[in-house]
């Protein structure tokens, strides 16, 4: 009886510390296609299974219900999205400044659509409503900022698309030589000094793009519907408690993260796969001589493809060997031949792990890159936009994939870089080291997402681990005010030669202009 009695109270006192550990959470997501939300979810889901309260903001179809969580459905996020989806992006793809101006209209009426909200308006202005954490994705999100301000609540950024330099700018990583850009497209992974110089002049372009086309929309928005000065928006934007970044350092990227960045790539695993249909697990477990799997991403970023690069890949794949597997929103095809199977809805993960898959032809989406990478299988890159060019890039560098350009490749072109990825081990041994490396993490990216995230809640928002720009500011940072002293000393020798040049020369020019008077006078005289 006795012990009953301690182990009830021992359970009493874990329900007591679970409650009073509980937080209100509310987190606030704009996306417009159902990608980044494949990482939101598990995140999302954790928080509620660890006994926090969860509110989360969100588009109307492309987040399904989890339970235990407040949903607000806006419906402005959707009519946004489907306005931006059928403009004509063509002209847009390869002009960083067409494509910021697109970008900037989007982020802007979206942010105007969640802020004016019947229900978030209620939400704001009811007195009751507390929350202790406000979860973001960082990117050109400032208007909701207003939300940590006016909740008194810590900031965290959940980044889905992985780090660039204003992610690191916003978590107080001021470290430009390792900057990624928002934009990689015309960004050089050259090492030369002409390429290190014109990546410095591309992050800056795009710090330009930042301060003209996007910020002052939000900036507009956060003084107009949260009643709040300019200046406070500046000051939030950098006091991030805690980046979460979707990528890792082991797929080809070293950084020099501050403590509030944490690495959470493969995130997104944490939720379970579907397994293959019966038909295409016998078509697969049949292959003689392995699977490729094609595929290029979503259906409703099929229009961005070149018109003919359907036929190309069909009659390239009509002279392989291997059996394809092609994600495709058609069950059949012209011209089709038999050693490819088409599916609009494929179990990618579950896939990419069986033993028969020996190569993967991807647009370079980075989920679909982090998928790849754990199941150790090399690719064929197609990059079409925005950060597909940096992942594609990164799995190059590290000979784990090949890439072409998909808006000029041809059929010789694809066969030979098929059999040169299937042919040569190197790729298979490079993709199979870093799989090996990749999974070896003391926790899964999930639990270390919850643990640093409960982290800020035990501290307050935890703001010894954020590094302050005015504590160590670009100058100091980088030692340029010992450079500043030399160069001014150099400055000043060199001042005082040239002052004393100019006297001498002076002085001999005076001199020459003597000698010749003198001979002159001299012969005027006799």
């Amino acid at each position: 009886m006795k012990t009953a009695k301690i182990l009830v109270a021992l359970f009493t006192l874990v329900l007591c510390t679970r409650s009073t550990q509980s937080a209100n959470v509310l987190a606030i997501f704009a996306y417009s296609f159902s990608t980044p939300y494949s990482v939101v979810k598990p995140y999302i889901k954790a928080l509620v299974h660890n006994g926090h309260n969860v509110t989360v903001i969100s588009s109307k179809q492309l987040l399904a219900d989890i339970e235990n969580v407040r949903h607000i459905r806006v419906a402005a996020i959707d009519q946004v999205t489907e306005y931006v989806m059928n403009i004509d992006f063509s002209e847009c793809l390869y002009s960083k400044w067409k494509e910021s101006l697109v970008s900037s209209s989007f982020y802007y009426n979206v942010s105007i659509g969640i802020l004016s909200d019947s229900r978030v308006q209620s939400l704001l202005h009811d007195k009751s409503e507390k929350f202790d954490m406000i979860v973001l994705e960082p990117t050109h999100s400032e208007a909701f900022i207003g939300f940590a301000e006016h909740f008194g609540a810590s900031l965290v950024g959940l980044s889905t698309f992985g780090s660039s330099w204003l992610t690191d700018h916003l978590a107080g990583n001021s470290a430009p030589s390792v900057y990624r850009p928002v934009q990689p497209i015309g960004y050089s992974h050259g090492d030369s000094l002409v390429d290190k110089w014109n990546n410095w002049i591309y992050i800056a372009e795009e710090w330009l793009i930042d301060r003209l086309l996007i910020l002052p929309g939000q900036l507009e928005l956060f003084t107009r519907y949260f009643q709040l000065p300019s200046s406070r928006l500046f000051e939030r934007r950098t006091s991030y408690s805690l980046m979460l970044i979707n990528q890792h350092f082991s797929l080809g990227r070293v950084r020099s993260n501050v403590p509030n960045v944490i690495e959470v790539a493969g995130i997104h695993m944490a939720e379970p796969s579907e397994p293959l249909e019966p038909k295409l697990l016998d078509f697969v477990n049949g292959a003689e001589h392995g699977v490729i799997y094609f595929s290029m991403g979503m259906k409703i970023l099929s229009r961005w493809l070149p018109k003919n690069i359907e036929q190309k890949m069909l009659q390239t794949f009509a002279q392989l060997k291997q059996r394809v597997v092609w994600k495709h929103e058609e069950h059949t095809m012209l011209n089709k031949s038999e050693n490819i199977y088409l599916s609009h809805n494929v179990p990618q993960r579950q896939l990419l792990e069986h033993a028969n898959v020996k190569l993967f032809i991807t647009n370079g989406g980075l989920l679909s890159t982090i998928e790849a990478a754990y199941s150790g299988v090399p690719m064929l890159g197609l990059p079409i936009y925005f950060d597909q060019f940096d992942n594609v890039e990164r799995m190059v560098k590290m000979d784990v994939a090949r890439k072409l350009d998909i808006n000029t490749l041809t059929e010789e072109q694809v066969m030979s870089t098929i059999k040169e990825l299937l042919e040569n081990p190197i790729y298979t041994l490079k993709a199979e080291e870093m799989s090996k490396r990749f999974r070896d993490q003391p926790t899964s990216p999930l639990e270390a997402a919850m643990w640093w995230t409960e982290y800020v809640l035990r501290h307050k928002g935890a703001p010894h681990m954020r590094m302050v720009e005015d504590d160590i500011s670009f100058a100091p940072y980088y030692k340029l005010n010992i450079f500043s002293v030399l160069l001014a000393r150099i400055a000043f020798s060199a001042f005082v030669i040239v002052l004393a040049c100019a006297f001498v020369v002076h002085f001999i020019w005076k001199k020459l202009q003597r000698i010749r008077e003198e001979p002159l006078a001299f012969y005027t005289s006799i």
